[in-house]
């Protein structure tokens, strides 16, 4: 069953409607919620008049946050975060980030919340609440926001709210010794995560048990239940929080929001359901964004392309509140030499704030960056030097022979970065050969002679997934043979239906089809860190690995007790268990468990009934890898950019289901796609919004995106049981690198691309200076 392309167990309840999503939550008085919002990116708040509020029909209250002390609260540091260390930070001091401030700090910060009979009353109800504001100059870009005269963000603290530095080797004498000295500034794009169902949150308190259930479209159900806990002091066993599906999250949904804390406040409070659906607009003013970033390099390299060190200088915006220290940096760093050597390395960073929303980890947070940043040295290296930029990297690469192979980083886990279990120059190989590399250079050549602009890019990246501490998963099979796997975390659309049955169903012998996986509810398991770093399938795949093996020892055990053999003999296939060679005497696993609840003999296998629960805890992470290549044509006229090839070879070690894999890597291809020729969250020097809707924000659509070649390699690793690596997050680091390249390549020099996205207008600059 495992690395079967089977097809998902969830489609047909997705597919058909019969999802539970936040906005199917329909309940008895149910009353809804809209926020006032900040139009200005730094104001004080004087006065708020809810009075013409309170007239619309069907507005039942109007909240700024002097109601109850629960609305005190404010968000916690780190939230939604498993980071567990951060090694290179030398400074940190941070704001806290409060539900309902004073002072707004982006535009579209929560300033009150209107409760009314229908959402519509509440949105007529937020349009009629007069604030009064004092506004105040802003700082929208990081490079303003770090001169001294600039305004401050937050009054008593710096804009540059965290610092780190790291080095490996000694660049000093890198660059002292080096032929080739190349500097150059790198900047990539903030963005916004495009989920299809934006966030929500629902909350009723129930008295007759004391409970107060929240559906939540969050990724970390455990971290929003334990926040509310503490927020109401409540037990965090009073508190449920429901996320069972959810529309994408990709990151953004990841961490904590006021919204998600002052609507089940004012439900426990206020003794009724409240539910609150977050609109496309107030996703693209106010939900949190990444952050543009930019990197100062200075390479030092021999004439032969062989690179010496690197000495980078990292900026990242951080919006209004950085709840992330400096996560998405140190992510950046521990990818940034992806699959080549640097033998001597210099890093300082800043995390700047600035008057735009808070900054989130977004699917391949810090690793486009860091692909972007590397490849673009590679191919800054191959020009200076007039190398072929396969052969600059062929020089460069990690090889079998160099591992194990340590870069000298730390992980967020406080191991040390170690390659292992992978072969960089195979990769290399496969993807130029799938993609003809040699015959499109020669193509190449001849095209040019008549006026065409075709060009090559590579891109390669690295991939840390399967960050701990742990996940956990609980399974047991019932009287009627039924196999309930229940694991702590959730799913906004990856599949954990499937491949974590695939798991179960092969490690206990058991039918695919009589295996159901349950998450996304804080009532199935004590314990959960939740979905994201590309981190379910290592950590929460090998749980159900290690709960099923515990429960296969005890069917194994008490069945051969029950058939009068010994534990050697047992076979178990397709959910029936039997004596190996004896074609009558068999039990099926249904049968064995409503005989396991009343039999003594299971005394020394644990108990009644046939259920285990166990944790895996990963040693550190594990690296996936993978070489993109692209072949583009740029219309000379136009500047209009045709996709003529583009190959993905990758490993994530054993795909679990190689269906969802291609799944997994043709979305994130898209998102690579959209971030290399588009996706800008734009605001002016005021902070106000300039991609507000879909109309400014863009997003690949069906017909943008071409057919991609993936071909999977597999390097088993040794890591844990199941061999696997991570792929969730893989698939958007390589596309901007490579069609950066290409994009370079096609237009023989005329151009540099140092700044993400590449625009038409920019390709057509370079073809009218020529």
């Amino acid at each position: 069953m495992l690395g079967k392309a089977v097809p998902r167990k969830e489609d047909e309840r997705l597919l058909t409607g019969r999802g539970l999503y936040v906005e199917d939550v329909q309940l008895p008085g149910m009353l809804y919620a809209a926020f006032v919002r900040s139009p200005h990116a730094r104001a004080d708040i004087l006065k708020i008049n809810k009075e013409a509020a309170l007239a619309v029909p069907g507005v039942v209250g109007v909240y700024d946050g002097s109601e109850f002390p629960g609305l005190k609260a404010r968000l916690p540091e780190l939230n939604g975060s498993v980071t567990l260390t951060s090694p290179y930070i030398d400074q940190i001091n941070l704001p806290g980030h409060f539900l309902f401030s004073k002072r707004a700090s982006y535009v579209g910060e929560q300033v009150a919340v209107v409760l009314a009979e229908s959402p519509y009353a509440a949105a007529d109800g937020v349009a009629a609440v007069e604030v009064e504001y004092d506004a105040l100059p802003a700082v929208a870009r990081w490079e303003e926001a770090m001169k001294p005269n600039s305004p401050r963000v937050h009054d008593g603290f710096d804009n540059v709210v965290a610092h780190l530095k790291h080095s490996v080797g000694d660049a000093e004498a890198a660059f002292a010794a080096a032929e080739v000295v190349i500097e150059k500034r790198l900047e990539t794009q903030s963005l916004k995560s495009m989920a299809i169902e934006c966030r929500a949150v629902a909350a009723q308190f129930d008295a007759p048990t004391g409970a107060l259930n929240i559906w939540s479209t969050g990724q970390f159900p455990y971290m929003m239940r334990n926040t509310i806990a503490g927020v109401l002091g409540l037990p965090s066993d009073q508190v449920r929080v429901i996320a069972r599906d959810v529309g994408g999250g990709f990151g953004l949904k990841g961490v904590l929001y006021a919204e998600d804390v002052i609507v089940p406040v004012l439900a426990y409070h206020l003794r009724c359901p409240i539910r609150w659906a977050e609109t496309r607009n107030e996703h693209m003013t106010s939900a949190n964004h990444s952050g543009n970033q930019a990197h100062d390099v200075r390479i030092a390299a021999k004439r032969d392309g062989t690179i010496l060190g690197l000495d980078l200088k990292l900026y990242k915006e951080v919006g209004a509140y950085d709840h992330f220290d400096m996560m998405l940096q140190i992510n950046t760093i521990n990818h940034l030499t992806t699959q080549y050597k640097v033998p001597a390395l210099k890093i300082e960073g800043w995390a700047i704030a600035t008057n735009t929303p808070p900054g989130s980890p977004y699917r391949g947070a810090g690793r486009v960056e860091a692909v972007f940043t590397m490849d673009r040295v590679l191919d800054a290296i191959a020009r200076e030097t007039g190398l072929d930029p396969l052969e600059v990297r062929r020089r460069n690469i990690v090889t079998p022979a160099d591992m194990p192979y340590r870069n000298g980083q730390i992980y967020r886990d406080g191991v040390p970065v170690e390659y292992k279990d992978i072969d960089f120059p195979l990769l290399l190989e496969k993807a130029i050969r799938r993609v003809d590399y040699a015959g499109w250079r020669e193509r190449q050549k001849e095209l040019r002679t008549k006026g065409r602009y075709i060009g090559i890019g590579i891109g390669s990246y690295v991939e840390a997934g399967g960050l701990g501490p742990c996940e956990g998963s609980r399974v047991k099979i019932d009287e009627q043979g039924r196999v309930s796997v229940f694991i702590g975390v959730n799913s906004q659309g990856q599949s954990h239906e499937t491949t974590l049955a695939q798991v179960a169903a092969h490690a206990l012998g058991a039918k695919f089809d009589d295996v159901s996986v349950f998450g996304g509810d804080t009532r199935l398991m004590d314990h959960g860190f939740g979905t994201g770093a590309s981190r379910v399938a290592v950590n929460a795949g090998n749980a159900v690995m290690k709960a099923s093996g515990e429960v296969r020892r005890k069917v194994v055990g008490f069945a051969a007790q029950v058939l009068g053999c010994a534990e050697t003999e047992i076979v178990i296939n397709d959910s029936v268990v039997s004596v190996a060679g004896a074609q009558q005497n068999f039990i099926t696993l249904g049968e064995l468990a409503a005989r396991s609840v009343r039999d003594k003999r299971m005394i020394e296998l644990g108990g009644p009934g046939l259920h285990a629960t166990e944790f895996f805890y990963p040693r550190t992470v594990v690296w996936g890898s993978g070489v993109n290549i692209a072949v583009v044509e740029i219309d000379p006229k136009t500047g209009a950019l045709e996709i003529l090839k583009y190959v993905i070879v990758h490993d994530c070690g054993l795909p679990l289901n190689p269906l969802v894999v291609d799944g997994q890597i043709s979305g994130g291809f898209a998102q690579g796609m959209g971030i290399a020729f588009g996706e800008h969250a734009a605001f002016d020097e005021n902070g106000q919004v300039l991609s507000g809707s879909l109309m400014d924000y863009y997003v690949p659509r069906i017909g943008d995106v071409p057919e991609i070649d993936v071909e999977h390699v597999v390097f088993p690793t040794n890591d844990n049981p199941l061999g696997i690596k991570s792929v969730g997050e893989s698939a958007p680091n390589a596309p901007a690198a490579a069609f950066s390249a290409a994009v370079e390549d096609a237009l023989e020099g005329r151009i540099s691309i140092t700044k993400l996205p590449i625009t038409r207008s920019t390709i057509l600059s370079a073809l009218r200076t020529q």
